[in-house]
Parts: C-alpha cells; structure tokens; sequence
C-alpha cells in the first residue's frame, strides 16, 4: 500500500506494483491449497477406501489443490467427494464455498463476493503460465488525502449524492490516478483487500470449524 500511495502521490508509474500485487494475491491462492492439503492428510488419507488416493500420495503424484468449481466437490470419483460420509460438515462447507463462488453471493457479514475468488484463481494460474497479471491505470478517478498521520483514497466514480469534499487546512487533497488489474478490471487496491481479508475470513472457517483441537 505504501508503494500504491507513493504512485499516486508522485503521479508516477508504481515501479513494484505489479509484483507487490501478484505476491498478495498469489500468497491467497496458495494458502488455500495448504488448507487442501491438510483436509487430505488428517481426513481423506486416515479414512478414505480408495486405494488409489493412498498410493499416489505416498508416491508423491496425487497433485491436491483446493476446490473453486463445484464439480471438484460433486463429482463422484473427485478427490473430495469420499468427504461427504468421512466428514459431512466439512464436505457441507466445502460445498456451500463452491456454490457461493458459482451464484456470485456475498460472503455474510462483508461486502466481498465469493464469486472474486474465481478471479483469484484464475488470475494465479496465468500468471504462472503466460504472466498476465498486469495493471492499468485511469487518470483522475480517485482524490488522495493526506496530512495529521492520515492517508485515505476516495474513489470518484463510487460516490453518490454528494459533489463537494472539504479537509482541514493543514490537509492536502489531490485528485490522482486509479491503477485496475486488466484481468478483471478491479482497482488494486480493492482486490488485494479482497484477497487477504476474503481469504482470512474463509480459511479461518474451516480451521475453525474443522481442525481446532
């Protein structure tokens, strides 16, 4: 954030955005999939009856990654489906995290949406494939505040109802450039919010929820 509002402030190119970006969302996107692997090994692994998901784990090709897509949970022969008799709360939260990704609902008591995890996902997937992952930038569209210790962004195109901002004197008060992921179109700073406090909120569920001791 501090190199956000440093390019804003300078109206300069942020030179490490893009990587500071890629590594707050990237670092979402792989905590998941630990979380997948801990229902795999202390669920799935003590308790499963396919002989399969045991052999390629000791062998080490059982490639598990946490699941964005509801087929990945419903499926029958999925590595997560088996979870529906082994563990039935765990499977009932997993399935109600892919269903809330698909209908886009909002997670309770936020404003984040669980259909952003998609992008999240996906996002990662090409970065590491074909480095999509990239920023651009709209003039003018938010007004930066500083001064007394305090920085805050107000973005433009988000407000209603109101024309006019008024700061203390010993305030500056500048209008400056909104940089967006092109991937979604999401300001970056929203987004990245969104990947850490989203992915907070969901994963401390379920360890909550299902390997508290």
């Amino acid at each position: 954030m501090d190199e956000l509002f440093s390019a804003k402030k300078e109206s300069r190119d942020p030179k490490f955005l893009i990587h500071a970006a890629a590594e707050v969302v990237a670092t979402a996107r792989e905590t998941f999939d630990y979380l997948g692997q801990d229902i795999v090994e202390q669920y799935l692994l003590p308790n499963t009856k396919n002989a399969k998901i045991k052999k390629d784990y000791a062998s080490g090709k059982l490639k598990v990654y946490f699941p964005f897509h509801e087929p990945q949970v419903k499926a029958p022969h999925g590595t997560f489906h088996e979870l529906k008799t082994i563990a039935p709360n765990l499977y009932s939260e997993l399935l109600s995290f892919v269903e809330g990704i698909a209908a886009k609902h909002k997670i309770p008591n936020t404003l984040f949406n669980y259909g952003w995890f998609m992008n999240l996902k996906d996002m990662v997937n090409e970065k590491k494939h074909d480095r999509l992952l990239a920023v651009v930038s709209e003039g003018n569209q938010e007004i930066l505040v500083e001064g007394n210790g305090l920085s805050m962004l107000i973005p433009k195109k988000k407000q209603q109802g109101w024309n006019t901002l008024m700061v203390q004197p010993d305030m500056e008060m500048k209008e400056v450039t909104e940089y967006r992921f092109a991937y979604n179109n999401v300001e970056v700073s929203d987004f990245c919010l969104f990947a850490a406090k989203a992915t907070e909120i969901v994963v401390g569920s379920f360890y909550r929820n299902h390997f508290a001791a």
